[in-house]
């Protein structure tokens, strides 16, 4: 199966009071960190990243170009909240024949590839339109839907869009459970020196500093079955 990923990060950080996507993460940013996770799940065929122009241009980078393995998209507009993030990711994939996409957000550096990967992997096997990640405290990302579940993912309007789909197919979600908690967001400056500590402790608790991809590529959309994902 043909799997796309969209990382959200096309909010204005108003709680932090400055671009969240830009705090400095083990000697990168929030968002590299987070993207290079997404570049490390072997299922994936291409991945976007929704990024605000001024966010874009200070990490270095402009719409069409890459970040990691992820191609840089605008929001479709910028006052309307998550929805429009979700139709430019997916306009943005959209030639690339995809059976399904996943949706991550770009302020939960906790979150691991082997995660999405395993939550990719039972959905492609169940059949489901769509499929939510459950954690000890609570039900969180990433999701997945499958394409036949794309057109009313764009026609959604606000935040929390995906949600509204969630609550709608209910009875259909495919809930993929994991034993730990669900990785934290990170929207004030309390959360993210909440979070760093407890990525530093875990670094330090491993002996080392956690696996990172070599510098981000330019180039287009990451697309591994054509060889051009790293």
């Amino acid at each position: 199966m043909r799997i796309g990923a969209v990382v959200l990060a096309g909010g204005r950080s108003e709680r932090l009071g400055r671009p969240k996507q830009l705090l400095p993460w083990d000697s990168r940013t929030l968002i590299e960190t987070v993207i290079d996770e997404v570049c490390r799940t072997p299922s994936l065929t291409a991945v976007v990243v929704v990024l605000r122009l001024e966010v874009a241009e200070q990490l270095g980078v402009q719409p069409g170009e890459s970040l990691g393995c992820a191609r840089v998209v605008l929001p479709e507009a910028e006052n309307e909240g998550c929805a429009a993030s979700y139709r430019s990711g997916l306009t943005a994939l959209g030639d690339s024949r995809l059976d399904g996409v996943v949706i991550v957000l770009g302020d939960q550096p906790g979150l691991r590839a082997e995660t999405i990967e395993q939550v990719v992997k039972v959905w492609s096997a169940s059949g489901a339109p769509l499929a939510a990640t459950r954690y000890r405290d609570g039900e969180g990302h990433p999701l997945v839907f499958g394409k036949e579940l794309f057109g009313e993912l764009v026609a959604l309007r606000g935040e929390k869009a995906a949600w509204k789909l969630v609550d709608r197919y209910r009875d259909r979600v495919l809930w993929v459970e994991f034993d730990e908690p669900m990785p934290r967001d990170i929207d004030t400056e309390e959360d993210y020196r909440a979070v760093r500590e407890a990525w530093e402790g875990r670094a330090r608790t491993e002996g080392c500093l956690l696996t990172r991809l070599p510098e981000r590529e330019k180039g287009g959309v990451g697309d591994r079955r054509e060889g051009n994902a790293e």
